[in-house]
This record gives structure tokens, sequence and C-alpha cells, in this order.
């Protein structure tokens, strides 16, 4: 598990850990992706193909931003319930939270 998950999973309780778990469940289908991706590749150089580096290199980096972005809206989330009630926090979702 992600360390930053871990920690948010660690200080959260009962639904808010739901949240921590399916943000896990992202990152370890996004991680199997990255895995058949290397797969693929690896199959295709035994083949003769040589990959495209650049896309190569953007699909890396775009799997890296997904999961920044989910662990930092986790983040937010978890601020938003964890201060709920508290009319002096500025919420991320005006829309609220669980």
């Amino acid at each position: 598990m992600n360390k930053k998950i871990e920690e948010i999973y660690s200080n959260l309780s009962g639904e808010g850990r739901s949240l921590a778990k399916l943000a896990e469940h992202y990152e370890a289908a996004i991680t199997a992706l990255e895995e058949q991706n290397r797969r693929t590749i690896a199959i295709d150089a035994l083949a003769g193909i040589k990959p495209n580096l650049e896309e190569q290199a953007m699909f890396k980096e775009t799997l890296y931003n997904i999961k920044r972005i989910i662990i930092s809206e986790l983040e937010k989330t978890v601020a938003d319930i964890q201060h709920q009630g508290d009319k002096n926090w500025t919420k991320y979702y005006k829309d609220g939270v669980i």
C-alpha cells in the first residue's frame, strides 16, 4: 500500500477507511496496468518491434499523475470529513462529503 494512503487509512475510522481502501484499489489497478504494459513491451521486443520511447514516457507520466491526483483528492476528502461541523473550515467540496 502506498505510504501516504496507509497513513490516511490509519488515521481514519469507519466510512473514512472505506475511502482509503478504495484509493488503494485504484492504485493497485493502475500498478497492474503498468505491469501489463511492461510485459507487452517485452513481448514486442522479443518479436523485434521497437517501442516508441515518447509514448512510453508519456504513458508512465500519465499514470504517475493519476496516482498523485487520487492521493491528493483523498487527502482533501479526508480533511473535509475531519472538519465536518466546523464553520471556520473552508470546504474543498461545496457539495459535501459522505
